[in-house]
């Protein structure tokens, strides 16, 4: 199945992302998962990743069972669709943390560098 974005609407301090879904037998399905924007503030997630979100959420559930991307057509988003962005969050922080310092060692010029420390006067 292929999923087209067709916009949102806004009600009420939720979005509810609008998608229709094509299948190989060219039957369309129209989808429409609401977001609650308190859920993705509390979660720290930017309003422009609803779109991205949603269609992890129908290309997960098509890649699953077919009563998981009906369950889609009319949906509200729970905290615990976030669990997996949460997670993956938090195993990017752990490994920037892990990586220690991205300074760089810096050189003195060498002698005969165009580059020189401005010289000092002593009086």
């Amino acid at each position: 199945m292929r999923f087209l974005y067709q916009g949102f609407t806004h009600k009420d301090g939720a979005r509810s992302f609008i998608f229709q879904g094509i299948s190989e037998q060219k039957v369309e399905t129209i989808f429409s998962i609401r977001v609650n924007l308190l859920l993705f503030a509390r979660n720290k997630m930017a309003i422009q990743d609803g779109p991205g979100f949603c269609l992890n959420l129908l290309t997960s559930a098509c890649a699953s069972t077919p009563d998981a991307l009906e369950k889609l057509q009319q949906y509200q988003v729970l905290e615990a669709d976030l669990l997996p962005i949460l997670a993956d969050r938090e195993k990017r922080a752990l490994l920037k943390a892990g990586k220690g310092s991205s300074h760089r060692f810096v050189r003195k010029p060498s002698p005969g560098s165009q580059f020189r420390s401005p010289s000092r006067t002593v009086i």
